[in-house]
Parts: C-alpha cells; structure tokens; sequence
C-alpha cells in the first residue's frame, strides 16, 4: 500500500474509491464523478451542501 493510501482518512477513501469505480465504467461525464474526484484529491467540495459552505465536504459541517 503506498503511502498516500495510509495516510487518507476514511472518507476520502470512500471517495476515492467511488471515483475509480466511475472511472472504470467511463461514468465520467458528471457532478457526482467531478465531486468524488476532487474530494478524493483533497479538494474542496465543488458542491457544497451546507451553509456556510462546506469548507471541505458534507461531514465537515
């Protein structure tokens, strides 16, 4: 396991694992893919769903 792996926190393995699951079926092409890339990238949320925006994703909240 690398060691970009060991140091993920659990949510953004999930995310990262739903992006390589879209990726895998060429499900590319849309917000719930672009959002699981970039969270799973360590990115903001690109759709935040709280106010005041989520300053990384819907947990942080």
């Amino acid at each position: 396991m690398s060691m970009i792996l060991k140091k993920m926190t659990t949510e953004i393995h999930n995310w990262a694992v739903i992006a390589a699951a879209m990726e895998a079926t060429g499900a590319t092409n849309s917000e719930m893919y672009r959002r699981a890339k970039a969270l799973a990238e360590g990115n903001a949320d690109p759709m935040p769903t709280s106010y005041p925006a989520a300053p990384f994703s819907i947990s942080a909240a």
